[in-house]
Formats: C-alpha cells, structure tokens, sequence
C-alpha cells in the first residue's frame, strides 16, 4: 500500500501554483493548457471516489458519501506503489461514521498552502462571481462548503469548508498527520526557489537547482496568465472571467475599504495573528 500527500488549502490561496510547478518538475516540462492537469487531482473527484469503490454516488447522501471517502482513498492507496498526491479543499474533520475523512493510516503528509484572508477575500469574489462583502460573508460562514448543488452528477463531491479559520485550524491542528508542512502564499512570492525547495524536500523528491528554476519559470505568473488567454484552463469557473488573475500578494491594500479590512481582522484576528498575517 502506498499513500497521500494532501495538499490542502482554502480555495484561491495558491493551490494550482503549486500544483503546476510541482508537474513541472516532474515531467520536466510545461504543462500542456489544453488539457486538465492530471497531476494532484482534487481528493473530491467523484468519477475516481466511484471507480475506487465500484459505486454510483449519484445514488447516495451526503453522509453516506462522507462515510465512504476514506474506504475511497484506502483501495486508491492499495493499487499503487507510488506516493499519490491529491488537492483538498475539505477542511480536514471527522466523518459521520466518527472516524478522518482523510486516512492516517495511508497518509504520507500533507503541505497546508495559507494565504492572507484579506487577499483570499478579493480572489474568491472575481472566482465566484459575487461581490466583495459576500465573499467576506463566506469566509466567515462555518456552513460555508463547495459542490453542493442539486446535480448529483457534479464533477465533484460535496466539501465542507468551514469558515477560513476553522478551515486552516482544522489541517494546522490535524491529528495522525503531522508533522505537516505549512506553505505560506506570500513567502512563495517573497523566495519562490527556497519554498518550492522545502516543498520537494518534504516529499523525498530529487530536484537539482536548476530544474527548480526551471519549474518556476514555467510557472511565472505573467506565463501561466498568457497560456490561459492562448488556450484557456479547463479549471476556471463560468463564473469567472479568468483564472489567474492577478497573483499578487498583498493587493487587499489598494482594493478593500478600510471598513471591509477591518471585518476581516475582526472576524479571524486569532489565525491570521497566528500566521503573522497581523
């Protein structure tokens, strides 16, 4: 039996940056933009969750789902040698059945990607289509979650999220898979070459400096921005015009009243203090 390494984050916190700089380095190329990345498929995959456990999800809850999940990643584990990695949205938590949704006993580790909350904030409204304010709303909201809609044939399973602080929390705190290893957005802006180090070295991949400088200029931002205008990203929600965007860090300065960034520090002050984001 192999494992997991989850990569885990709150959506727009810089999840597919990671992603696709980490395909860089192990094709040893750039991604090809006119097909979906196969590499750290999302842990939510329903047609991978189906063909695991010989099921139609389509015919179960919610809860039976969750229940399932992790028989899902343990027969996923059981039929390869090589570590796997996944994507996550989910915060991490305990299944109806009272048991991680996410396996320990098939866990590798995880890489949990933070990024400013003020930030995430702007990312999620021009993602989902809404209004600043409503994307405040949300990531206070701990109901908030992903892939809930009445079309049982969804892509994706259902994903609770949490607020964005119980959603970070949840995986900072997570038991059975530590020690986990944190990545901060802004410190992959602030010294891309050594976090992208430290992610390989967490997970045992051998990576001379010149394939690492490599990756990251495949993934510069203003490249990966051109290469979705050429041939779009089959990741981009109808809801937003693009998918990457801006990529900045820190742009919650120019953008959010001073109103809007002091609700945010209000309502996750404790997190954000604790990953020195105040």
């Amino acid at each position: 039996m192999s494992g997991f390494f989850w990569l885990a984050s709150y959506p727009k916190s810089g999840n597919t940056w990671l992603r696709l700089a980490l395909l860089c380095l192990k094709q040893g190329k750039p991604m090809d933009f006119a097909s979906r990345p196969s590499f750290a498929p999302i842990a939510a995959n329903r047609h991978a969750f189906d063909v695991s456990l010989g099921v139609a999800s389509s015919d179960l809850t919610p809860a039976e789902i969750a229940i399932l999940r992790p028989r899902s990643y343990e027969e996923q584990a059981r039929d390869t040698r090589e570590p796997l990695f996944c994507k996550v949205h989910d915060a991490w938590q305990i299944t109806p059945a009272g048991e991680p949704l996410f396996p320990p006993a098939v866990t590798l580790g995880s890489l949990h990607i933070v990024r400013d909350p003020r930030d995430v904030a702007i990312s999620w409204a021009h993602h989902a289509g809404i209004t600043v304010d409503a994307a405040i709303t949300h990531l206070s909201n701990p109901q908030a979650s992903l892939a809930q809609q009445s079309n049982k044939l969804a892509d994706q399973l259902p994903q609770h999220l949490g607020s964005w602080s119980e959603h970070v929390a949840s995986w900072l705190d997570a038991p059975g898979i530590q020690p986990s290893l944190l990545v901060r957005y802004e410190d992959m802006h602030t010294d891309a070459p050594s976090e992208l180090r430290r992610v390989v070295d967490y997970i045992g991949w051998s990576a001379p400096p010149t394939a690492i400088t490599e990756a990251l200029a495949a993934t510069r931002f203003d490249r990966l921005r051109a290469a979705e205008d050429d041939k779009g990203f089959l990741e981009r929600p109808k809801t937003a015009e693009r998918f990457f965007r801006q990529g900045r860090a820190g742009g919650w300065r120019s953008v959010l009243t001073s109103e809007q960034a002091m609700l945010i520090e209000e309502n996750h002050g404790p997190m954000m203090r604790r990953l020195g984001y105040l």
